[in-house]
């Protein structure tokens, strides 16, 4: 009659579970991956992070959604939205550069955020966990990078036939 409510340490396993960065982590290793995040929950319009500021964080979205987006002179321009399962700004957990976009919370939202220096610790107490999670992290960098050699690739063959 009543069903048994996932407690929060299940939702975050699960959502973990689903994402393709951390697909083929068991259990015990995504525990050890929760043990070094930190859980953000933000309001409705609450600004994430700002265009110009040091980026050192991953976030997947436990719960809610964002919106990636530019200002200029007033005027804001929606590049995207993630919702539940998703994942952004993976880059600066391997870069130390400023957000070139800023990110606000569409709605209620929880993140979980893994920043640079706690995977960096990761990599050192769990050498194999972290060296398995900084493997998936190349490959779907691997991934991107050949996603975008394609489409500049296209985008060349495309403005090299409107030129002649």
């Amino acid at each position: 009659m009543f069903g048994k409510r996932k407690s929060d340490t299940d939702i975050l396993v699960s959502t973990i579970k689903n994402c393709e960065l951390f697909s083929g982590l068991s259990v015990s290793e995504i525990k050890s991956l929760i043990s070094v995040s930190h859980i953000r929950d933000y309001s409705e319009g609450e600004k994430i992070f700002f265009n110009g500021t040091i980026g050192l964080c991953m976030y997947l979205i436990v719960k809610g959604s964002v919106q990636i987006f530019t200002e200029d002179g007033g005027k804001v321009s929606v590049l995207k939205e993630f919702t539940e399962g998703a994942f952004f700004s993976e880059v600066h957990l391997f870069s130390q550069t400023d957000h070139s976009v800023s990110c606000m919370a569409k709605e209620v939202t929880r993140l979980l955020a893994f920043a640079k220096p706690d995977i960096d610790d990761l990599v050192k107490i769990k050498p194999r966990l972290g060296n398995k999670v900084l493997l998936r992290f190349l490959d779907f960098f691997g991934k991107k990078l050949d996603e975008l050699y394609k489409e500049n690739s296209e985008l060349k063959n495309k403005l090299h036939s409107k030129t002649q």
